[in-house]
């Protein structure tokens, strides 16, 4: 169902609204209402509801976002079955009747190892928004999804009690985040970071591993992740920007790297790997022997399994400079065609984790991550994105942070290769998630 003419307000979308799920039959498949609507700011529509579930994305170049409330169908477990039957799943709800009908959601890095911070996001967890703000070059339209015997009365209400007063376009204004800053602890602490990279360097049978540290920022009041978010858009062009909150605890970032985007049979992902500071004269990445060699193992990783799953594939020979906010990164891009019958289980089978996030060989890396990091990665460095009828992206979870009541837990890793040393990769750190600490003091 659609409107065909252009609304000038919300306030004139709901009313329309209203008429057309009012008449809603039940049905198997999902119902979608899509009505045009002048363009609002999507951060301040989030910011002022109440429901639970909100959630929050945005490209690299800020043309395409969504904002939704709410949730018309959820699929969810604390434990992960397999990718294969996740996907079966999701691809029920999709039809080609609705192009702009997709999933929401991400999976956690490693589901051996959650705790209860991140209880709500489960091993998997993908929605598909009650209502939603969709954007695309400057473009808006304000949507509901429908599915099976709805409490039509109970979406009304919804509908009803949404918060529309919002301006057109963000003015400018920052609000405060009460950000009264009480304490920092950091896990590992110094110490026990310089110890478990000297026990990474000393193993045998491994070439690099991804350590991360959790860095936890306690405040007098609840901050407001929205603002936070807000901010941290501003800070960081060129990255993927997220939100999702499920009950009260918040998953938010600007993540730079995407894991991979899929349309129809054509698949594209990126190498990511080998960081400096944006003082440094960028010549000297391109020239150091140690990242050279992390980032080139995230390239061998990558292009084994382009190998696998494309009939054909391309990819840059010579790592180029991507330069962010806060560093330089060293990036090779892929582009290839998928073979028949590969889908998106097959490919986060193979990609998920890259060395860029797990280690080489990735089994080995994996086993030390979760033996010496002290703390749950929950979907820190995991995939998140969304899934459409014959298209799917997912971006790797970095660059993030956790908002749950009085904290926020900042998420950041390096990867331990010959060479490293256990100052410089903590200081790498600590330039990562300087954006975070940046937007809250």
């Amino acid at each position: 169902m659609s409107a065909k003419s252009n609304l000038s307000s919300l306030e004139e979308a709901r009313q329309q609204m209203a008429s057309f799920i009012a008449a809603y039959k039940p049905s198997k498949s999902i119902e979608r209402i899509e009505i045009k609507i002048q363009p609002v700011d999507m951060l301040s529509w989030l910011s002022l509801q109440t429901d639970d579930v909100k959630i929050y994305g945005a490209n690299q170049s800020d043309t395409v976002s969504i904002a939704g409330i709410g949730q018309a169908v959820c699929l969810t477990e604390r434990k992960f079955g397999s990718f294969v039957q996740v996907f079966k799943e999701l691809r029920y709800c999709l039809s080609p009747k609705y192009p702009y009908l997709q999933w929401y959601g991400g999976f956690c890095f490693d589901q051996a190892h959650t705790d209860d911070d991140w209880q709500e996001f489960g091993a998997y967890r993908f929605v598909i928004p009650r209502f939603e703000l969709a954007a695309q070059n400057g473009k808006m339209i304000f949507c509901c999804n429908l599915i099976g015997s709805v409490n039509i009365k109970g979406v009304l209400k919804k509908l009803a009690g949404l918060q529309l007063n919002i301006q057109p376009t963000y003015q400018g204004k920052q609000h405060p985040l009460n950000a009264v800053i009480l304490r920092r602890n950091d896990q590992p602490d110094q110490e026990h970071w310089k110890n478990s990279v000297d026990q990474i360097l000393s193993e045998k049978g491994v070439q690099k591993v991804v350590l991360a540290r959790k860095t936890s920022i306690h405040f007098k009041q609840d901050p407001d992740p929205w603002e936070m978010l807000r901010r941290l858009n501003a800070v960081t062009p060129n990255s993927y920007h997220f939100a999702f909150q499920f009950k009260k605890t918040v998953f938010l970032g600007a993540s730079p790297e995407r894991l991979y985007r899929r349309y129809q049979r054509t698949i594209e992902s990126e190498a990511l790997a080998g960081t400096m500071p944006k003082s440094v004269d960028p010549k000297l990445l391109q020239n150091s022997t140690k990242n050279k060699h992390e980032h080139a193992l995230v390239v061998e990783a990558i292009e084994s399994s382009f190998k696998e799953f494309c009939l054909n594939y391309t990819r840059e020979k010579v790592p180029s400079i991507l330069t962010l906010a806060n560093g330089h990164h060293l990036i090779t891009k892929f582009q290839g065609q998928l073979k028949d019958g590969i889908s998106d289980e097959d490919i986060l089978q193979f990609l998920h984790p890259t060395p860029a996030l797990g280690g080489t060989p990735r089994k080995k890396a994996i086993e030390m991550i979760a033996k010496l990091e002290g703390f749950s990665r929950g979907w820190y460095g995991a995939p998140i994105g969304y899934v459409g009828l014959d298209w799917a992206e997912f971006v790797v979870g970095i660059r993030s942070g956790l908002v749950r009541g009085k904290r926020l837990s900042v998420f950041a890793g390096a990867g331990i290769v010959d060479g490293s040393e256990s100052k410089s990769e903590w200081d790498e750190i600590e330039n990562k998630i300087s954006n975070f600490i940046k937007i809250i003091q």
